[in-house]
């Protein structure tokens, strides 16, 4: 087996073997043990349980980036048991306040268990933010009127430029006649535009969502707001 010993090696390895005096060892065994001393600080070690419980979400962070974080440190660690890989996932959750109590008032028995429940939190998760997406988005659509000054006034001067010239000219040759006259109390309304107080209703537009098709299930037939996924967790 000494033999076969340095074709498996690679360079940092030949060079380590080629740099060692000659008759350095009487064995098979104190050929390897020296091997292992040498190179075990620059190996990859197996993770524990302590490493796992330092996998904590952040804020803002999708729930699906801290499972697949969670999930690929706990591949590397070679024996933990069911409880303790749960309660170090409830430990982790510290930004997803549904989850966390869901998980609290039914803990799973099996990590099976956990990462299905889990799973359908995180694709509720993504279906809330594309509807978030598609209300923002139709309230960026929406162009405001255009106003002629800082005051918030409408613009009318295409009404004023829409006018009829003859009522123009009629009103200046006989200008005179309407000196020292009252006033009428609608005069000043002539070229006012009224400025309307009525807003969007945005409510409208987040009913319409609702009943659109779902998200989640974008190959089923029910809307989102009959979906028994997001009915089971926001319920």
């Amino acid at each position: 087996m000494a033999n076969y010993f340095p074709v498996v090696l690679d360079q940092a390895g030949h060079q380590w073997l080629l740099g060692l005096p000659k008759n350095s060892f009487d064995s098979w065994e104190e050929l390897w043990q020296a091997f292992i001393d040498n190179f075990i600080a620059t190996c990859e070690q197996p993770g524990n349980k302590y490493d796992l419980e330092r996998i904590r979400d952040r804020k803002n962070e999708p729930l699906r980036d801290y499972i697949r974080c969670f999930s690929d440190m706990r591949l590397k660690i070679p024996k933990i048991s069911h409880d303790e890989a749960i309660l170090a996932f409830i430990k982790g959750v510290c930004f997803h306040e549904a989850l966390r109590s869901k998980l609290l008032s039914k803990r799973p028995t099996t990590v099976a268990e956990l990462l299905a429940t889990a799973k359908n939190y995180a694709d509720a998760d993504d279906a809330e933010k594309l509807i978030i997406e598609d209300v923002r988005g139709t309230q960026q659509n929406e162009q405001p009127p255009r106003r002629d000054d800082n005051h918030g006034r409408f613009d009318n001067r295409s009404l004023r430029r829409n006018d009829n010239r003859e009522g123009w000219d009629r009103r200046r040759d006989h200008c005179d006649d309407f000196r020292g006259k009252r006033p009428r109390d609608n005069d000043h309304e002539v070229n006012t535009v009224k400025r309307p107080t009525s807003r969007r209703d945005y409510q409208e537009d987040y009913s319409k969502t609702l009943k659109g098709s779902c998200q989640l299930h974008p190959k089923s037939n029910h809307t989102i707001e009959e979906c028994r996924v997001l009915k089971s967790i926001y319920t």
